[in-house]
């Protein structure tokens, strides 16, 4: 091969490499595993089912009646915020239990080694994707839980109605009891609500907060809410440089 022919290779070999870059090529891009988050949510250690309690003549009975049944204050000391509220639905004329627990915690960035060591204090960095993996280690719930919500919000943000909280994902519907040890992921498209905001503290290298949301309605008969349930976030990134 003559000089003319190795030099023609060489400039075939660059273009491609540039057409490749231009045309969305993803070279640069690695990923980074954020270490994991581990949320516990505790409903207490009452027992029984929830009465049937008829409410179509007087709505406000279901707070006088059943309120006296949900104890939440064994969960004092407990890392998340969980009560019960009792409501009557005039629809089918019975009350009705409505279980709500969250639990927050804060993903410090900087910290994180493995972010550090890939991205360092002072690389510039696009997230490009997020996945979301999860299991559930425990799990002494006494009843089913359709699904947990969770969500991505600014460092501080301790509900998702706090300001700047957005949703990431639901996980699927978790029986009584069961757990897992494989990873099940949430499906995070572009047009997640909590995409931008894991964006811009990832880029702006400052800490975020995940929050795990449990809101299950109970009606009569179902068991009364109690037990503890651990879920155990993986967040994964795609970065670009």
């Amino acid at each position: 091969m003559g000089v003319a022919e190795i030099r023609a290779g060489i400039r075939a070999g660059v273009l491609a490499a540039l057409l490749g870059i231009a045309a969305g090529c993803d070279v640069f891009d690695f990923s980074v595993s954020l270490t994991s988050q581990t949320f516990k949510l505790d409903f207490g250690q009452q027992s029984g089912t929830v009465p049937a309690v008829a409410c179509d003549a007087a709505p406000d009975i279901c707070g006088s009646t059943l309120a006296v049944n949900f104890d939440t204050s064994s969960t004092a000391g407990v890392p998340s915020d969980v009560d019960v509220a009792v409501a009557c639905d005039t629809s089918s004329g019975q009350c009705y239990a409505q279980a709500n627990a969250r639990a927050a915690q804060t993903v410090g960035v900087l910290q994180d080694d493995d972010f550090s060591s890939k991205v360092g204090r002072n690389g510039v960095a696009f997230v490009k994707k997020v996945d979301v993996g999860y299991t559930i280690p425990s799990n002494t719930l006494t009843f089913d839980i359709p699904q947990l919500d969770v969500y991505a919000g600014p460092a501080g943000s301790v509900r998702e109605t706090d300001p700047g909280v957005a949703l990431v994902g639901h996980t699927q519907p978790i029986a009584a009891g069961v757990t897992t040890t494989t990873q099940v992921h949430m499906a995070i498209g572009d047009d997640a609500p909590a995409l931008p905001v894991i964006q811009h503290a990832i880029e702006h290298k400052q800490d975020f907060v995940f929050i795990v949301v449990a809101s299950p309605r109970l009606n009569a008969g179902n068991p009364v809410p109690a037990g503890a349930i651990e879920i155990e976030v993986f967040p994964k990134l795609t970065i670009g440089l």
